[in-house]
This record gives structure tokens, C-alpha cells and sequence, in this order.
């Protein structure tokens, strides 16, 4: 006979971390967030991130759950940012850092849209490695250009 297997119910959520709930999970966000700024090259300090998103300057969206339905984790970490250019508002990722994507990628691009759509964003506009294309192209998002970059020393 055998053994029953056991079901694995594997769940992770995207949350958004509201500007005055920050210092409450910020712990659990810091290294995420320190791993997508060094992999851009670092354009801001932490401090200058955290300040940002304390003053609502940046959004923070952590996704949260299990993978194995017993143990409860961060899987990854988005911000973002609403542009106010001359013809339209736009809504930026500017950092995008995760484990096991899969498990929280749909939710994260819906999350996004969703919180473009509650600020009035005509766009949308992600800085990602270029893996995103397949996944992103099934949400019916387009590659518009390319970001060329060169340390200047």
C-alpha cells in the first residue's frame, strides 16, 4: 500500500506595504531591495529608497507566501513610481527582485496594472532583465526599446 502524498497548497500574494507600515517590514524587504539597487548599479542609497517610499515618492509591493504550504517567506519585491510627464502619467518599475518567480509573476503584473489604472497611468513602463519578455509579452506588454548602459569611469 501506498503511502499517501501529501497535498501541497503553494500560495503567495503580492502586498502592498503602506508608506507608515515601512518600519514594520522593513527587515523583511532591506536585503531584496539592497540585491535589485546593486544589480542596477546602485542609482540611490537604501536610505535614499526608504525615504522615498516613506514620503510616497516610490511604491513598495513585497510578495509574500509559501512555497511548500508550511514555512512563510518573502519571494520577492517591487517599486514603483508615478511619472507625471507633459501629456500623460506614467507608472515605472524601477526595481524588480525575486525568487521563484512563477508563483507570484501573474499576480505582480495584474497588482501592477491595477495600481497604474487607480492613478490615472495612460502607461506603464518596467526596467527588467530581458527573461521578462516571454512571460510580460503573454499580458499583451511590448518591448518598446532597449537600455543600453556604460559605467563611465
Amino acid at each position: 500500500m501506498k503511502p499517501k502524498r501529501k497535498q501541497i497548497k503553494k500560495e503567495v500574494g503580492v502586498l502592498y506595504i503602506e508608506p507608515n507600515k515601512l518600519d514594520e517590514y522593513w527587515s523583511l524587504v532591506e536585503f531584496m531591495l539592497r540585491e535589485g539597487l546593486k544589480y542596477d548599479g546602485n542609482p540611490m542609497d537604501i536610505k535614499d529608497l526608504q525615504d522615498g517610499i516613506k514620503d510616497g515618492a516610490f511604491q513598495l509591493f513585497m510578495m509574500f507566501g509559501s512555497d511548500d504550504g508550511e514555512k512563510y517567506k518573502v519571494f520577492g519585491v517591487f517599486v514603483t513610481r508615478v511619472m507625471v510627464l507633459p501629456n500623460y502619467k506614467q507608472c515605472e518599475v524601477i526595481l524588480l527582485k525575486g525568487d521563484k518567480r512563477e508563483l507570484w509573476q501573474d499576480e505582480a503584473a495584474e497588482t501592477i496594472e491595477d495600481f497604474a489604472r487607480s492613478e490615472d497611468c495612460k502607461k506603464i513602463a518596467v526596467h527588467a532583465r530581458p527573461g521578462w519578455k516571454k512571460f510580460l509579452g503573454t499580458k499583451q506588454w511590448q518591448v518598446k526599446r532597449y537600455l543600453y548602459t556604460k559605467e563611465l569611469t
